[in-house]
This record gives structure tokens, sequence and C-alpha cells, in this order.
């Protein structure tokens, strides 16, 4: 087995590096009723990850929808122990950032939030992919394993 490895820049929304698999979505995602911040599995029936587990995972998704609340969901997620390890989004709007930015202040959690990336991470990157996030320099590196049989 052979594998890919792929580096797309973007912009370091939230600094801080991790890594882990990919869970990717084609849909936007509220964290106001689509979280379970206390067990870290998306609850929104109506939406195609409805049923997985964020906890640890790089989470991949175009963009964030729904109320401020979202902020203290993230925040919770993170408190129980449940939110992702890095979030990848075409664009990354102000009340994510916030949840993670508050998550650095009150638990000396880091959740790096790369956006605007070079390439459409939707479409770059795939749902068990291994990927890196460095929100210092904005990089995101996927790295895929390819059966060449």
């Amino acid at each position: 087995m052979r594998e890919i490895k792929l580096t797309v820049r973007g912009q370091g929304v939230i600094k801080g590096f991790a890594e882990g698999l990919a869970l990717v979505s084609g849909q936007n995602l509220s964290l106001w009723g689509g979280l379970n911040p206390k067990t870290g599995l998306i609850i929104d029936r109506r939406h195609e990850l409805y049923g997985q587990q964020v906890r640890g995972k790089v989470l991949v998704f175009p963009y964030g929808k729904g109320s401020t609340t979202g902020a203290i969901v993230f925040l919770e997620a993170v408190k129980c122990g449940n939110a992702p390890a890095a979030i990848v989004n075409i664009e990354t709007e102000p009340i994510l950032a916030s949840g993670a930015l508050m998550a650095q202040i009150f638990y000396r959690k880091t959740i790096p939030i790369v956006d605007r990336l070079d390439r459409n991470p939707v479409e770059v990157i795939r749902t068990n992919d291994y990927v890196r996030v460095d929100g210092d320099k904005g990089l995101v590196e996927i790295r895929r394993a390819c059966d060449t049989s």
C-alpha cells in the first residue's frame, strides 16, 4: 500500500496544532441542536453526519450556522472531553471561532481552526483521511492510504 500526501494552505483562525482522522461533511453545521456536547455525537437528524462521533476527529465542513448559543455548545463539548481535535472550514463563522477562543481561556484547551484554503477542503479531504492541522501556519496536511493492487 502506498500513501498520498497533500498539503493545502489557508488562514489560521485559531492557532495551535492537532491531528487525527477526518470526519467530513458537505453540509453546513449548527452546533446548537446539531451536537450533543455530553456525548460528542451529531444529533441533527437532518444532517448527513447524524450519529457520528466528533470527539478527537478533525471536523471538516463548509460553514457553521446557527445562533450564538453554538459557542456555548462548543465550550461544553470541550469541558466534557467531546470536542473535535481541530476544525477545517471553507469559511469559519465568528460564533465557532469564539467557542474555540473561550476553550483556550477557560480550559486551556487549544482546538485549531483553519479556513480559506487554496482548495476546497470538503472536496479534498475524505472521512478517515489522517489530517494534521497547523493553525499557526494555516496549513492542512492530508494523508491517505491508497491500495495499489
